[in-house]
């Protein structure tokens, strides 16, 4: 087995902590993996404005795939390598089945998540779990009328979310999403939430472009991932890695299950790594 040059991270439910922080084990053990050259970039839905500090100010973090895989940023140089854009006509197509469905929309834009006033001061009223609120509000950028905007910025929206609260409307939407709306990429984090992309888009397709960039084969990356929006990248690298907080269908396609985002699972499964290749290459002394 080929020993790994890259670690691909999802933030939310798996590096971070339910608490939205990173931990002090993760954060010494992903700096331990730095040293021994192992490149660490992140991947997350979440866009380039919301990445936590306390993650893109890591000395390790080198790269980060942003909006589900629309746009790869050089966390250091501040600069944008990727991006993809929806389709004009396919945000048309989005918004009209969001509005006549009653649901609450937000799109990024730049690098910005941007969502309506009314949304930001009580997401919970528009289906958003209750643990969402202080994220909400701390990254959106609201306006006073959200599809106004966004039809009016459709040519240059990285993503858009969908708010679609219960199970039954979230499926009922995405089925009718898939039949009617082209050239999308169309996954999903939270129970809650609906999220698209253009059909380049994907953790994978980011993942793929920054490894041939660093001239690393998929067989030398590791992804790691709690949530639907992380199979294909999970899929695409040597090793997937679901943390045990996953739901079954994301551990059941996992090469492997680690301990949970709370119990460090990401940090345990770094030090153990290095612990197997500091040995390995002792023996072969």
């Amino acid at each position: 087995m080929k020993s790994i040059r890259l670690l691909a991270l999802d933030l939310d439910g798996t590096t971070l902590r339910s608490d939205g922080h990173l931990s002090e084990y993760n954060r010494t053990a992903l700096m331990e993996a730095y040293k021994t050259g192992i490149h660490i970039i992140v991947a997350s839905g979440r866009s380039h404005s919301s990445l936590p500090e306390e993650i893109i100010s890591l000395p390790c973090v080198e790269y980060a795939i942003t909006s589900n895989g629309a746009v790869v940023y050089d966390i250091k140089k501040k600069e944008r390598l990727q991006v993809y854009y929806l389709k004009g006509t396919s945000v048309e197509r989005l918004l009209d089945i969001a509005e006549e469905a009653g649901v609450m929309v937000e799109g990024f834009l730049d690098g910005v998540p941007y969502s309506q006033c009314d949304y930001v001061e009580d997401p919970v009223r528009f289906g958003a779990n209750p643990e969402a609120v202080a994220y909400v509000r701390q990254t959106r950028r609201p306006v006073e009328d959200i599809y106004s905007f966004l039809r009016l910025h459709k040519e240059e929206l990285e993503s858009l979310d969908l708010i679609t609260g219960i199970r039954q409307k979230k499926e009922a939407l995405r089925t009718r999403i898939l039949r009617d709306v082209k050239d999308i990429y169309l996954t999903s984090a939270v129970p809650m939430l609906l999220e698209v992309s253009d059909s380049h888009g994907g953790k994978a397709s980011g993942l793929e472009f920054l490894a041939g960039c660093m001239n690393i084969a998929r067989s030398e990356v590791a992804a790691f991932g709690n949530a639907e929006n992380d199979l294909d990248m999970m899929a695409w690298a040597g090793r997937g890695i679901a943390v045990a907080n996953s739901p079954e269908n994301v551990r059941i396609l996992a090469d492997e299950v680690i301990e949970s985002n709370d119990e460090d699972g990401v940090g345990r499964w770094i030090r153990r790594y290095l612990q197997r290749e500091a040995f390995t290459k002792d023996q072969g002394r």
